[in-house]
């Protein structure tokens, strides 16, 4: 009597991992920094085939490694395509992007106060990102402190400097209360020119989100 015993192979677990990571690349749509999940997805799918071709009689896996690629490349693709989208769109028309890196004075030109890129820019239209100092006053905001980081934030800058710093003013009807999250505002970069004003640059907003 002949008898068949079939042979167990063990499925990769760079394959099993590979469909983790091109699933929860989805998430890529949240932040740029995400976008290392797809790239770990791929790399694991491509380590996984390659595993399981050398090794057919002991790996198995492959249709999981190819739907991690599959996912890995899709999801992530979408994700970058919408940040990229999101990035363009939420500058209004007429305004310049800015980042506060480009307020910062040249730490090798003792004195200077003001970048040469700040002071190219006053009385433009700029758009910049940033985040509320917190005051006293929590609602009805009609000018407030923009920051790069979360002041009083373990993690992040505790004592920003001056160029760090811009004075907000709300024009018009505009008014907002205090949030913790990231918002973007434009308006007219200005430039104090007077030497004891502790903040040299302010903006009149006329554009919040």
């Amino acid at each position: 009597m002949e008898t068949h015993q079939q042979h167990y192979r063990a499925i990769s677990a760079a394959a099993v991992a590979s469909l983790v990571f091109g699933l929860l690349s989805v998430l890529t749509v949240f932040h740029w920094a995400l976008a290392a999940i797809p790239l770990v997805g791929i790399l694991l799918s491509w380590l996984a085939l390659g595993r399981i071709h050398e090794n057919p009689g002991e790996l198995t896996g492959r249709w999981q490694a190819i739907a991690g690629l599959v996912a890995s490349v899709l999801l992530g693709t979408l994700g970058l395509g919408w940040l990229l989208f999101a990035h363009g769109s939420e500058v209004p028309t007429g305004y310049q992007r800015v980042s506060y890196e480009m307020l910062q004075p040249d730490p090798k030109k003792k004195g200077e106060r003001v970048s040469q890129t700040a002071v190219e820019l006053e009385g433009k239209r700029v758009f910049i990102k940033g985040y509320m100092y917190p005051g006293r006053q929590q609602v009805g905001l009609k000018q407030f402190i923009l920051c790069p980081a979360i002041p009083d934030c373990n993690f992040c800058t505790r004592d920003p400097k001056p160029t760090e710093m811009i004075f907000i003013k709300l024009e018009g009807d505009l008014v907002t209360q205090y949030t913790p999250h990231l918002v973007g505002v434009g308006g007219r970069f200005r430039i104090k020119t007077d030497a004891y004003e502790p903040l040299p640059y302010s903006m009149d907003v006329d554009y919040l989100r």
